[in-house]
């Protein structure tokens, strides 16, 4: 497992309020987080989930998929509390996308509209649902996905951490394949760039910074109108 990753603050926001972890040497997991709320209070959300998250990960001897959920839910308190403590941060959350890897499986966990792709055989799928009202209305068949992508309220979050007590987490369970990547990624990303030039820079013969590099320029190129964050996660060897 080799992860890479990347972050832009974009051409408009003043800071970057996405946050993402890299895993240490023996560790097999990463996260990808994009904070909301006023007085820089979104920077704050995306790296105390991030810190928290992967604090309980250290710490956890639960199997993978416990493992990753109870850590999702132990920085959704965190923010919340933290959120509760500081009147400047109320309000304050933000989304969280994050993936481990146990015996040739792989579990992701996620709230919020950051997103998980999976790369495999040429082609690639995204794996998770936007937690957003936009979401909501093509799923209902109110409108289309590509009226979403431009969609006034496609900026509202239905869920995220820190915004509640208690948070519902999506669980998703995947078998590994060899040579399988997946890309995470904030949506200052998978707003502005499609999937399509998504897979044409995975699958390209630049090295994997490269790579990052060409999805954060297409994003910038598209207007950067917000934070952009993506990371890609390798797995050269696996269970069939």
């Amino acid at each position: 497992m080799r992860v890479y990753a990347i972050s832009d603050t974009g051409k408009i926001r003043p800071i970057n309020e996405d946050s993402f972890y890299l895993p240490r040497e023996g560790e097999r997991f990463c996260a990808v987080a994009d904070g909301m709320g006023g007085h820089n209070a979104g920077e704050v959300a995306s790296a105390l989930a991030v810190e928290t998250f992967a604090d309980a990960m250290r710490e956890s001897d639960w199997p993978s998929r416990q493992a990753i959920y109870a850590a999702v839910c132990r920085a959704n308190e965190a923010v919340f509390a933290e959120s509760e403590r500081d009147d400047e941060k109320s309000g304050m959350g933000t989304t969280f996308t994050a993936l481990s890897e146990v015996d040739g499986s792989v579990n992701i966990a996620h709230v919020g509209d950051s997103r998980a792709y999976r790369i495999r055989n040429g082609t690639i799928m995204r794996l998770t649902t936007d937690h957003t009202l936009v979401e909501e209305m093509v799923a209902h068949g109110l409108i289309t996905a590509r009226e979403a992508r431009v969609h006034p309220k496609r900026n509202y979050i239905t869920r995220a951490l820190g915004t509640a007590r208690r948070v519902e987490v999506d669980m998703i369970e995947l078998n590994l394949h060899a040579g399988d990547v997946f890309l995470l990624c904030t949506d200052g990303l998978s707003n502005h760039v499609e999937e399509r030039e998504m897979l044409e820079a995975t699958l390209s013969d630049a090295d994997w910074n490269a790579k990052l590099e060409r999805l954060v320029n297409a994003a910038l190129s598209a207007g950067g109108p917000d934070n952009i964050t993506a990371m890609y996660v390798i797995f050269e060897e696996a269970n069939p």
